[in-house]
This record gives structure tokens, sequence and C-alpha cells, in this order.
């Protein structure tokens, strides 16, 4: 009887470390970190100590929406003899090529050059397209970026502005730039919510969690650790980039502008598709913490505190679980608005 008290208790303590502290931990730091208004976001003003960028990026097709994306890069607001787009394909005929050689026409005085064909190095395509433009791009920094994100004018001037010596990596809340689906809501709300916390907590914590979507990386410190070629043996290179260089002392931090990811349509057989390919990775990568994940869920995590409280302290089970609900639901909403 002691033991299963012990449970118990084990479990209420557990249901409540993560509904009230992780919860509240996620609210605060996206309250104080993301959407900052311009004038608190400390952008350089002046723009002769601004390192020179290159911007790759990795394409394949075009989804509708390429050159909406495409074009918020072009029209950023950072000196134009400080900054390149390199832009990946790895076939001629890709229907991308097109769209990226009418963006370079329309933009002239924009850095911008086309590498077609890529280098089969490893199992990871993405790497395979954009190796050579890693491997030309003479930079200080480089910016890695989706070819489905798209971005606010001072986005790039706001990730160098969180550069200091120490830094290696400067990365963005992976969230959605519309919902016109019910795929894209599922995507939305994932990406607002349960995902969003995880993230934002572990930045907290200063733990290793950065997203690949869109990073600017110190070219210096991935060059130290044998450079872009050496993760192309893995499929979830931002993981292991993150995670070398968090180990090799450099800092990784989150730039308060989420990386927005703008897809014309989302099918809810892709959101399920990710979230099982995701699932397998993490579980591959980390298989003790994936043991852990059913106890961060909402429906979960309930059912079991509601259980030991209904042993332990005789509440009602079910007025319990709604209860339960009810603080999760609201929390959620709290922590998507304050990243939208």
């Amino acid at each position: 009887m002691a033991l299963l008290e012990l449970l118990y208790v084990a479990i209420l303590v557990s249901w409540a470390w993560y509904l009230i502290v992780i919860h509240a931990a996620a609210l605060i730091y996206a309250h104080l970190k993301l959407h900052r208004p311009r004038s608190r976001r400390g952008l350089p003003t002046c723009t002769e100590n601004l390192p020179f960028v290159s911007l790759i990026k990795p394409l394949l097709g075009d989804d509708g929406n390429l050159r909406d994306n495409l074009a918020t890069f072009f029209q950023q607001e950072y000196p134009l003899e400080k900054f390149e787009i390199i832009f990946c394909v790895m076939e001629e005929t890709d229907d991308c090529v097109e769209v990226v050689r009418k963006l370079i026409k329309e933009y002239p005085n924009v850095q911008a050059r086309l590498f077609i064909g890529g280098k089969c190095i490893g199992v990871n395509p993405k790497i395979n397209n954009m190796i050579k433009a890693f491997e030309e791009a003479q930079s200080e920094f480089i910016w890695l970026s989706d070819s489905n994100i798209i971005v606010s004018s001072d986005n790039l001037l706001e990730m160098v502005a969180c550069v200091n010596s120490g830094v290696g990596i400067v990365h963005q809340l992976p969230f959605t730039h519309t919902a016109k689906s019910f795929g894209s809501v599922l995507d939305k709300v994932y990406f607002g919510t349960q995902h969003a916390r995880v993230y934002l907590v572990a930045n907290v914590l200063d733990k290793n969690c950065a997203n690949g979507m869109s990073w600017l990386i110190r070219k210096k410190a991935l060059d130290e650790a044998g450079g872009l070629a050496a993760f192309s043996e893995f499929l979830a290179e931002d993981y292991f980039i993150g995670k070398t260089l968090w180990e090799r002392g450099w800092k990784l931090v989150l730039c308060s502008l989420p990386a927005l990811q703008n897809r014309p349509v989302a099918l809810v057989s892709a959101f399920k598709g990710r979230m099982i390919r995701w699932t397998r990775l993490r579980a591959s990568m980390m298989p003790f913490p994936g043991l852990l994940e059913p106890f961060t869920e909402c429906i979960f995590l309930g059912l079991l505190a509601s259980w030991a409280a209904s042993q332990l302290l005789e509440y009602s089970f079910w007025l319990f679980f709604l209860g339960h609900c009810f603080v999760w639901f609201l929390s959620d909403l709290l922590l998507l608005s304050h990243i939208e």
C-alpha cells in the first residue's frame, strides 16, 4: 500500500511540475523573448561593423508560394555589399530554376547566384544539394534557410544582433505563416503549443534545441567541427550540428522572430507523415527521452494524474481530468497567442 501511495504522489508531483512549472516557463519566456518591438530588439544602427553573410537556399520544385517566399530574402534591410544569396538546385530542369532566375533579374543590386548540381557525399539530400555552395562561401556567417520560409525585412538584422564572440548559432522557433486548410491549422497548433513549449523551455535551460529551418551559423565554428560535409551521414543534420557546436562550447541563441513556414496548402496526410518521421528520428537519436514523451502529452498525463488523484485524494476522476484539460488548453491558447 505504501508503494502505491508513493506512486500516486510521484505521478501528481510530475503532473504539477509539468503543468505548472514547464508551462509557466514557456509562457514567460515567450512573452519576454518573442516579437519584441523593434525599438527593444537592439538592432544594429551602424552598418560598418556588420559581418558578411552568405544565405544558402537549397531548393526543390515550386509549390506555388516559392516566388513570394524567396522575394522576401531579396528585400532584407541589410547592406547589399555585406550580403549574398546562393541558391542550390540539383537539376537544371527543376521548376524552381526559372523562379530563381527571374528574381535575380528583378533584384539586380542584390548579390545572388545559382548553383546547379550538387555533390553526393552522404545520405542527407539537403546537404548533398548545398555542399558546393557551402564550400564556395567565404563569409563569416552562413544563413541556412529552407525554401518554404518567409521572412520580414529585418530578419537578418535581428539574427546578427544576437551574435557575440561566443555565439555559434542563432536559430528561430519554427512556426507557420498562414492557416488555409485543416492541415495548416494542425501545423499551427502543433508548432505553437506542444513543439514550442519544449523548444522554449530547452532554450531557457540552455540545452541543445536548435531547428535548422532557418538559422545563422558561424562558419568558423562549423569548419572546426568538420564542415557541413561531416554531418551528411545524418538525416537530422540540424540536431547533430547544434549538438556538436554546443558540446564544443559555442552558444546557441534563440532569435526573437519565429521561422515562418509558408506553404500554399498543408494536407492532413503531410502533417501525419511529418509527425511519424520526426518521432522515428527522435526515437533513434534519443531513445530514453523518447520514452518520456507520452508524459508530456495532455491526454495521457491527464489520465494518469486523474487516476492518482482519485485514488490518493478521493477526487472525482472525471472532474479532475476536465479541470486538467481546461488549464492545459488555456495555457496552449496563451502560448499560441504569444507566438503569433
